[in-house]
C-alpha cells in the first residue's frame, strides 16, 4: 500500500514510565521520552460501556510512523494531545521496514 508522507502530520511522543526514588527514598514514576516523531493518527473503533456501575469509554487508535531506529515495545505508551495511549500491537507495515503501525487503546473513566 502507498503511504502519503504528507499524512504524517501529527506530533507524538513515545514514552516509557521509569521508576526512581525521591529524596526521601519513596518510589516516584516519571515519563522518559524515548522518541518524538510525526505520525498519521486514525481512530479505529470506540465503545462506551457501563461496567460495575461506572461509565467508561474505550477507543482504539492506529498510529502510522516512519520506522525508528529504536525498538518500540508494549510496555511503552504514546502521548498524543496530552493523553496516554496503551500500546497493544506493533507491526512492520507492508513488511518493508519503512513504516511502523502501532495499535493502541485508550480507556476513559
Amino acid at each position: 500500500m502507498y503511504v502519503n508522507a504528507g499524512c504524517l502530520n501529527k506530533k507524538i511522543e513515545i514514552i516509557k514510565l521509569e521508576e526512581s526514588k525521591d529524596k526521601d527514598g519513596f518510589p516516584v514514576k516519571s515519563e522518559g521520552v524515548i522518541l518524538k516523531t510525526w505520525a498519521q493518527v486514525t481512530n479505529i473503533s470506540g465503545t462506551e460501556l457501563i461496567k460495575n456501575n461506572s461509565d467508561f469509554a474505550q477507543t482504539k487508535t492506529r498510529f502510522l510512523l516512519r520506522t525508528p531506529n529504536k525498538n518500540i515495545e508494549k510496555d511503552m505508551f504514546i502521548k498524543f494531545k496530552g493523553s496516554l495511549y496503551n500500546i497493544v500491537y506493533v507491526n512492520d507495515y507492508n513488511l518493508r521496514g519503512e513504516y511502523t503501525e502501532i495499535i493502541t487503546e485508550r480507556v476513559i473513566k
